[in-house]
């Protein structure tokens, strides 16, 4: 579980550096959530910010203006990021974004956004 408003301003300010069709990478640990961006060669951007995470840590690659599609729409102050497997571990499967309105809360009901990750590089 994230802030929104806080994900919404750090993919905002990593994805400055990014060529138009790139993805950011996303590593959910214990210890919060990092953004990554590699644009050019002297352009690159780090940023972590606060997360809950429940199971596995994951890395996945978004495209920004698809993930703040789905994050401007959701009307709540925390969003809950879910992800799902598959079978090869640099296929990643869709991500679940769902509005939450508390820490304690479960996710609401209403409003859900499915994104398909990018292929991971490595």
């Amino acid at each position: 579980m994230i802030n929104t408003a806080e994900l919404v301003e750090a993919v905002r300010r990593v994805s400055l550096v990014l060529e138009r069709e790139a993805a950011l990478r996303f590593s959910f640990t214990v210890d919060g959530l990092t953004l990554e961006a590699i644009g050019s060669e002297q352009a690159q951007a780090s940023e972590s910010i606060s997360a809950l995470l429940t199971g596995e840590e994951t890395v996945v690659s978004l495209k920004p203006a698809f993930l703040l599609d789905g994050l401007n729409a959701v009307h709540s102050e925390f969003v809950r990021i879910s992800f799902t497997k598959t079978e090869n571990p640099n296929k990643p499967g869709p991500v679940l974004i769902t509005g939450q309105t508390s820490q304690e809360a479960a996710a609401t009901d209403g409003y859900r956004y499915l994104l398909q990750p990018n292929l991971l590089l490595r």
